[in-house]
């Protein structure tokens, strides 16, 4: 396994800062916002020492056209960071052509789809975004997240179904105690660090393990009060709590 770290978009810092701050964290990879996704911002991850694990973020929307514009400029976006998976995120119901004809580009990029399910949209839970994936084709895989996972409708079940070779990569984040009135907020901005909430870390570490996969597990703490600190501070922090679980 090696640790990663999604980026919290609205820290108080800019990108090319940010880039060695994770370097020196112990972190191995850092996804990138594909607006930040140039030759100079891969120059300065291999300078600190860090791979470039997902591009952020594909939307799939109801437009086709836009979507795949968008699709054709992560494309390039990824192939300029060597990024080997281009977060995609559903925020209408998928159409199976528009799905298959993202993943087509990306892989003639050299990337591929991580179809991100979540409870809050249209793919809600692993059985569906596995179907989604089969759909996809191209080299396309599952991202899991465990706060997708705990709040949604996926079963420890459906975790030890799936096969390691069918994960792209993880987001690792705990779940707080009790449910916000907006789970939009609870996941944008409550998620604890690992270890600090209710969600069954170790079993889902376990889990996973025995399923065979052995890749990225991307932390992606996305918390006010963590936000508020000095970023080195947090990096570290979100770092320190993951490591118990994939040390």
């Amino acid at each position: 396994m090696q640790l990663a770290l999604t980026p919290d978009t609205r820290w108080d810092i800019p990108f090319g800062e940010l880039i060695p701050v994770v370097g020196r964290s112990g972190f191995t990879a850092l996804g990138c916002p594909s607006a930040q996704a140039s030759p100079r911002t891969r120059r300065a991850f291999e300078d600190a020492g860090l791979a470039c694990h997902e591009l952020m973020a594909l939307l799939i929307t109801r437009d086709a056209e836009r979507t795949l514009e968008h699709a054709e400029r992560l494309a390039v976006a990824a192939a300029a960071m060597s990024a080997p998976w281009v977060t995609t995120v559903f925020v209408a119901t998928p159409q199976p052509d528009l799905i298959a004809r993202c993943a087509a580009i990306f892989a003639d990029a050299g990337t591929a789809m991580a179809v991100e399910f979540s409870p809050l949209g249209p793919v809600p839970g692993i059985a569906d975004g596995l179907e989604v994936m089969e759909v996809a084709g191209h080299g396309a895989r599952l991202l899991v997240d465990t706060w997708h996972f705990t709040r949604g409708p996926s079963t420890w079940a459906d975790l030890a179904r799936l096969p390691g070779e069918k994960i792209a990569y993880l987001q690792f984040t705990d779940v707080a105690a009790a449910g916000s009135a907006d789970p939009v907020d609870e996941t944008m901005n409550r998620r604890p660090l690992p270890g600090d909430g209710v969600a069954d870390l170790r079993r889902f570490a376990d889990q996973v393990r025995d399923n065979g996969f052995d890749g990225y597990v991307s932390v992606e703490v996305l918390n006010g009060s963590l936000r508020a600190q000095p970023v080195p501070a947090a990096v570290s922090a979100q770092f320190e709590a993951a490591a118990r679980y994939w040390g």
